[in-house]
């Protein structure tokens, strides 16, 4: 029986744009998390970090997932931090074909350099952005290491790296 797909890993890896190409090749809706988030909550996810907190929103993210999971399946692509929270993690795995695209760190940085202001975790002042990056990945990949597959995406293109996941997901499910 077919399952979701999920990918996770940190910002900047690619997971925005290799979800609608993988989406479209195995005829599936691409669910991004964040965004639906965003449109229930009336606000940005940075807001929602600042006014409600990581706890609030990990909930409220968790409770989506849940009934996500209940629609035909699609291709849910999550925030870098949304694995690490128990609850969903289990869920994903246990319901959903997880993949981690990986990145080495200088990749990463350089990806998202430009689009700092927008990220709640990375716009702290007086903190090296590259520091809390490479601290963000060391704490992160712990939990990445438990998906169901790794998914390089350093020197691949989203669509190469949408095809590796179609052969992946075949032998899976």
């Amino acid at each position: 029986m077919a399952k979701h797909i999920t990918l996770i890993g940190m910002m900047g890896v690619g997971k925005s744009s290799v979800a609608p190409l993988l989406a479209e090749r195995l005829r599936r809706p691409v669910i991004e998390v964040d965004g639906l988030i965003e449109k229930h909550e009336g606000m940005p996810i940075g807001e929602i970090f600042l006014a409600k907190g990581e706890a609030y929103f990990r909930k409220v993210e968790c409770a989506l997932i849940a009934k996500l999971l209940e629609q035909p399946p699609g291709v849910l692509s999550l925030g870098g931090g949304a694995f690490m929270w128990e609850e969903t993690r289990e869920l994903l795995l246990a319901k959903t074909v997880v993949f981690y695209l990986s990145a080495t760190l200088d990749v990463l940085c350089t990806r998202v350099q430009n689009g700092i202001a927008a990220r709640p975790l990375l716009n702290t002042p007086g903190v090296s952005f590259q520091d809390t990056m490479r601290d963000l990945l060391e704490r992160r990949e712990v939990y990445y290491g438990l998906s169901h597959y790794r998914v390089e995406t350093d020197f691949h293109s989203p669509d190469d790296v949408a095809r590796a996941i179609v052969t992946l997901r075949e032998a899976y499910e």
